[in-house]
């Protein structure tokens, strides 16, 4: 769970600028990469960032691809000059980021993700390869873009019917769902209590592997249980007398709607071979024996345009405002005379900074692109 959200807050946020115009080379002092208006982006400092940003994401340039490593590079200094534009035109909108502001963010983050708990967080960063230091100073940059982006995209507020039916239709493939089973299950334990789910992703554990007598003790308790259903026992009571899923005992052994594939193999097979409302055999896992039941089939089907409505409009929203933020870019590149050293000059399929407007995540560049 940390490395996946250390790995969103660690996201990239950039969308492709094509055709950016910047000036090359010859204005620079020589210490310098790059400049914006009167600030110079220095070597120094280029460096540094690019060598934080290799190690969160395990590049190095002797392991990396050539292609892959100059993209990484290019995309380091264009987003540390985006974040200069946003700093140079942030006062012309009114916006700024406090200290309490951040403050405010990273205490969300830490009670949300690590309970409050700052050393945790700064173990995590630890294992990423940055400091708490550098993840702070990310997430205020990635804050002041988010406030300029909205500035600049304000006006951006509304999609066409037209628009939203056309996506539809182009784009059904994305709004098929499969067909999904309602299920609930009963474990028997060779070694009681489980702490894991039947889900696809097995943990390990360090206990004692169970004996052929826990097997074959599980497998007669369970063949019971399965007996006691049949007979018309209660779901409900006998998940939570029997039941060594800690996850779903008290509640009668629910799982909800599952898709092919979320289960562990054994498990999956079964349920999806079952009769709408029969009873499994036990079923063997690497958790146990599991008496299974589908309490309902949901047949796959075609999502309708109302169903998926607003979630084409904020699709077809954040394409036009993405359009609207890389014109920004690009004319205040021009406005500001950017300039970029003759080798680190960007091509048409380099990478302009973007702010993502959902998840909080500290801005950094990437090899790939994400809409905002």
């Amino acid at each position: 769970m940390t490395r996946k959200i250390l790995g969103i807050l660690l996201a990239l946020t950039l969308v492709i600028a094509g055709g950016v115009v910047a000036g090359c080379g010859g204005d620079l002092p020589g210490n310098a990469v790059a400049k914006v208006g009167e600030k110079v982006i220095k070597e120094s400092d280029y460096q540094k960032r690019l060598k934080d940003y290799a190690a969160q994401f395990g590049l190095s340039e002797d392991k990396t691809d050539p292609t892959t490593w100059n993209d990484f590079k290019l995309d380091v200094l264009d987003y540390l000059v985006t974040y200069e534009i946003a700093v140079q035109k942030a006062p012309a909108y009114g916006v700024s980021v406090t200290d309490d502001e951040v403050q405010k963010e990273i205490d969300n983050v830490l009670q949300i993700y690590f309970n409050g708990d700052k050393g945790a967080l700064e173990e995590a960063l630890k294992e990423k390869g940055t400091t708490y230091e550098a993840w702070e100073q990310n997430y205020r940059e990635s804050m002041l873009l988010q406030k300029v982006y909205d500035k600049v995209t304000e006006n951006v507020t509304e999609v066409s019917e037209e628009e939203v039916q056309a996506y539809y239709n182009s784009h059904k493939d994305q709004f098929h769902v499969e067909e999904t089973r309602t299920a609930r299950h009963i474990l028997i334990a060779p070694r009681g209590k489980s702490t894991g789910t039947t889900s696809s992703s097995q943990s390990t554990s360090t206990t004692a592997a169970p004996t052929d007598a826990d097997w074959e003790k599980a497998l007669a308790t369970a063949k019971m249980v399965r007996a006691l259903l049949v007979s018309g026992g209660d779901w409900k009571e006998l998940a939570a007398k029997y039941s060594d899923d800690s996850g779903t005992a008290d509640n009668g052994g629910e799982l909800g709607d599952v898709a092919a594939g979320e289960m562990v193999p054994e498990f999956d097979e079964a349920l999806f071979s079952l009769q709408l409302n029969e009873i499994s055999q036990p079923v063997k896992t690497t958790y146990g024996y599991h008496i299974i039941q589908v309490t309902a089939i949901n047949p796959a089907r075609d999502l309708t345009l109302d169903e998926v409505r607003s979630e084409i409009e904020n699709t077809l929203l954040n394409q036009k405002k993405s359009e609207v933020w890389k014109k920004w870019i690009e004319d205040t590149k021009v406005e500001l005379k950017v300039i970029y050293r003759k080798d680190m000059q960007p091509t048409t399929t380099a990478t302009t900074a973007a702010p993502v407007t959902s998840t909080p995540v500290t801005s950094a560049p990437a090899t790939s692109t994400t809409q905002p």
